[in-house]
């Protein structure tokens, strides 16, 4: 049975990952989660004992004896900042943020002495947005040049070099995810789908028939999965993934932002016309970013179960 640390487990992917958990068996018998504020909305679990932390990973100290009391044999990284376009508001922030992060986790993987490091295996979840740009009919494989092309995606690069340098040299035992664009319930609608959504349930419900939308460039091209068929990914990558390598999460298809507002629109039976927000449009955005799913599920028989669909109809539900 086995301890496992989570970090980051008040955000969206945090909880949904303890409500996966709860609901398989997965060899658990207790959890820390670990959160820079208040665990809001969190489940308590009923099939291990669970404990939440509310502290700041960059205070290396305190997470470093907390950790160690702890000793977990699985730890998952999700802590971090993780807005595009937050992290062009405060680059410096996002950077110095999340490279802060990783170090002080890595450094308390590292205090064991050498034959001991494996025993914790770490999950380490990053992200896509280090490929930069796809071409159109392009699935990124996992050896496509990195082309990073915000702030939040060179930290997510900083992160993926100072994993392989410990794995290399330090003797951790670390999987790597490059996750997608992934959406659900819970979901904080400061990211595009849920504020689609927002919006056009408070016009449904505001008994509207017809609704203007504001949005940014609808013309993007994402690869979007379900956080619930992503969290899934997370615990194989756990059991099955090879140590030192980096894993594409995604479900290998891709999806307009013009697609998706249509599918609202005729779920909700709703007359919708867009407004360009230019606010809302980032400058050197990607056009296209689709990617492979021919690794994660060659090494752990993975694929993604819940179609997009579905997925906005519970969100949807959530809203209504």
């Amino acid at each position: 049975m086995k301890k496992c640390l989570i970090t980051g487990v008040g955000g969206f992917v945090g909880r949904h990952l303890l409500r996966y958990f709860d609901g398989v068996e997965a060899g658990l018998r207790e959890v820390l989660g670990i959160d820079l504020y208040p665990a809001a909305g969190v489940l308590t679990p009923q099939r291990f004992s669970y404990h939440f932390e509310q502290i700041d990973l960059a205070q290396l100290d305190l997470f470093t004896v907390l950790a160690e009391e702890f000793d977990p044999d699985w730890l998952i990284h999700l802590a971090g900042e993780s807005s595009v376009s937050a992290s062009w508001r405060d680059p410096d922030r996002c950077i110095m943020n999340n490279g802060n992060i990783i170090s002080n986790i890595l450094r308390f993987m590292r205090l064991r002495p050498m034959k001991y490091r494996s025993k914790c295996r770490m999950l380490a979840v990053g992200s896509s947005e280090v490929y930069g740009y796809g071409e159109a009919g392009e699935r990124l494989e996992e050896s496509h040049p990195r082309q990073p092309s915000n702030p939040y995606a060179v930290s997510r690069v900083y992160q993926e070099d100072r994993i392989q340098l410990d794995v290399k040299w330090q003797g951790l035992n670390i999987v790597s995810t490059r996750s997608f664009n992934h959406t659900g319930p819970g979901q904080s609608d400061r990211f595009v789908i849920p504020s689609f959504v927002r919006q056009l349930c408070n016009a449904k419900k505001n008994g509207q028939k017809s609704v203007q939308l504001k949005t940014g460039n609808i013309q993007l091209i994402r690869d979007f999965s379900d956080v619930r068929d992503v969290v899934r990914a997370y615990h194989l990558l756990l059991e099955h993934g090879q140590n030192g390598e980096i894993y594409n999460v995604c479900c290998g298809a891709g999806v307009s932002l013009f697609k998706i507002i249509e599918m609202l629109k005729e779920i909700l039976n709703l007359d919708v016309t867009v407004e360009i927000d230019q606010a809302l449009v980032r400058s050197g955005e990607p056009p296209i970013v689709v990617g492979s799913t021919e690794k994660i599920f060659r090494e752990t028989g993975w694929i993604p179960q819940i179609p997009l669909e579905q997925t906005l109809r519970d969100m949807i539900q959530e809203q209504m």
